[in-house]
């Protein structure tokens, strides 16, 4: 697995992003005069985009399954808290950043790819991040499906002026993984993030339970 080229997945990958998603969400609920939730069960929503997160939190497996009144209702309240909300519950996982400014000293390009929305994910990535040349950074516009199609890796592949096979999908949950395989990319795991464990681990792809082990791991993959 030798690749310079390397794409990032944001929520449970690169930053803690749970508090400030359940605090946007829960007021959102609230607002609406509906049951809010605990962080440990907002933490098993997050991964498939904001629509998606609103369905499960009114207790649907799915966005196309709920009355569509009631899922905008709740996705529009979200979207209003969520910009306010992410801003002091949004923390970069310690080391991170340090391991991307070494990535980027050895000459690897860095992109991120999210579901969450675009209007969100780049005002995040640019605040928090700002030392780093992330390009593209990627959030869900409508141009493309939400991971796990892989339309916008190949997207991101073409920008780069390389073939899909020849980067890495960085994330923390079996959508990114499903996104690699079905891009047909290198892919690596991390487990501090907001998926299942054992899922990741039974996935069969590298893992990694430290930012020191993505590290080595991504400095290790880059082609001398």
């Amino acid at each position: 697995m030798k690749s310079r080229h390397l794409v990032f997945d944001l929520d449970g990958t690169l930053v803690d992003s749970l508090p400030g998603i359940a605090e946007g969400l829960n007021r959102a609920l609230a607002s609406l005069g509906l049951p809010t939730h605990s962080s440990d069960a907002v933490r098993g929503m997050i991964g498939r985009g904001a629509r998606n997160l609103c369905a499960s939190a009114l207790g649907y497996a799915d966005a196309a399954a709920v009355p569509q009144e009631q899922l905008e209702a709740l996705h529009t309240a979200f979207r209003r808290e969520y910009p306010a909300t992410w801003r002091k519950g949004t923390f970069i996982y310690r080391g991170i950043t340090e391991m991307l400014t070494r990535l980027v000293s050895v000459g690897a390009h860095l992109a991120v790819l999210s579901n969450k929305p675009h209007d969100v994910t780049l005002p995040m990535v640019q605040e928090l991040f700002r030392p780093i040349p992330f390009s593209p950074i990627l959030g869900y516009t409508g141009n493309f499906p939400r991971k796990p199609a892989p339309d916008a890796l190949h997207h991101i592949a073409r920008s780069w002026g390389i073939e899909t096979a020849d980067l890495t999908l960085v994330g923390d949950s079996l959508y990114d993984a499903q996104t690699a395989a079905n891009a047909g990319c290198h892919c690596i795991l991390v487990t501090w993030g907001y998926a299942n464990i054992q899922d990741i681990h039974n996935w069969g792809a590298p893992t990694c339970g430290t930012v020191e082990e993505l590290r080595r791991l991504t400095l290790a993959s880059l082609p001398a």
